[in-house]
């Protein structure tokens, strides 16, 4: 559905416990009312656009596969996506002022000002497994999350040990000028070989400090950063380890992470079992702290089914069998006390 892309949309939740949608807005190019597409873009090259009929779609320097959204603390809006792996920077009107991606990653046919400052290493961020969970601090640090480990160097290394990367962009100084360094990147471990696990949210509690919902383990957790090692000095721009080039971070485990002085962000479970609250959370990709009180939302897929049970196919002869809605699974949000 290349028509089909990413919206803003403002929800207000009433005392029946509907949520009504009081807003909605494509997000857009900065100039004009072009909206953003969610078609791949060419960079890295492991997504295809098709048609229904398998036909190949043109690809969108500008687009944006949108998987998380936060304020920061000057009121803009940022999204994190999952192609590139990228962030951007989007009004309160939706159009996209500028876009952060990895180095090595810029076309020359970006409308939208693109800057390519992001670790040039994301790129390697496994299909469909980029920037999941994105959070501002009150102190100006943006941070951003994959999903899962990068393949560096293959998927096998990555998933044996589990070794999720955390990026910290420092807005004041992208925006301010200020004379920080722009990025840091810190490690979160997730339990190494099952490849089931996906981080698929960030929320922050304070400065250094984040909510991780994992699914897999079911389980959210708090990190604090403070006492994690940033790796980018640690390592070249081709992602071998500066110690031992024959080496990259996702190839190492937990004594090789003590032996190159490589201390991980701590973690700390809040909830201990999410599907507990309700099974649709064995899906959760949402989780923000309003007072004292825990909201999660997961994701429904579209509410379709992967296999037909309809008889019926518009497609008979297509690649495609006949979708089937899933009845009342509707966008739902769960809110809970802290425990």
């Amino acid at each position: 559905m290349p028509d089909f892309g990413p919206h803003l949309i403002t929800l207000k939740l009433l005392p029946t416990g509907i949520a009504k949608i009081e807003e909605v807005k494509p997000l857009r190019h900065p100039r004009g009312h072009q909206r953003i597409t969610g078609l791949p873009t060419t960079i890295p090259a492991t997504d295809i656009p098709f048609d229904l009929s398998l036909g190949t779609l043109p690809f969108d320097e500008d687009s944006l596969d949108a998987e998380g959204i936060t304020i920061d603390p000057w009121g803009n809006f940022w999204v994190c996506e999952e192609y590139k792996p990228s962030v951007a920077m989007v009004s309160h009107g939706g159009q996209v002022k500028l876009r952060l991606v990895p180095a090595g990653t810029l076309t020359g046919m970006e409308d939208v000002p693109t800057y390519d400052i992001l670790p040039g290493i994301l790129a390697k961020r496994r299909n469909n497994r980029g920037f999941e969970g994105i959070a501002a601090t009150t102190d100006g640090v943006l941070f951003a999350m994959l999903q899962r480990p990068l393949n560096n160097p293959n998927r096998s290394a990555a998933d044996a040990n589990g070794n999720v990367r955390l990026v910290a962009i420092n807005l004041r100084t992208l925006l301010k000028g200020a004379p920080e360094p722009l990025f840091r990147q810190y490690v979160y471990r997730v339990p190494p070989g099952n490849s089931s696990v996906t981080l698929s949210d960030l929320f922050s509690t304070g400065p250094n400090r984040l909510l991780v919902p994992e699914r897999g383990t079911d389980k959210l957790f708090e990190i604090d950063i403070s006492s994690a090692t940033d790796i980018t000095l640690l390592e070249s721009a081709d992602g071998r380890l500066i110690s031992d080039p024959t080496k990259t971070l996702e190839q190492l485990n937990t004594a090789a992470l003590a032996a190159a002085g490589i201390v991980p962000v701590s973690k700390a479970v809040v909830v201990d079992s999410l599907t507990a609250i309700d099974p649709l959370l064995e899906k959760c990709e949402g989780v923000c702290l309003v007072g004292n009180h825990l909201v999660f939302t997961y994701d429904n897929d579209f509410n379709v089914a992967d296999t037909a049970t309809a008889p019926a196919n518009p497609l008979p002869n297509g690649p495609f069998a006949q979708i089937e809605l899933l009845g009342n699974n509707l966008p739902k949000l769960f809110v809970v006390p802290l425990p």
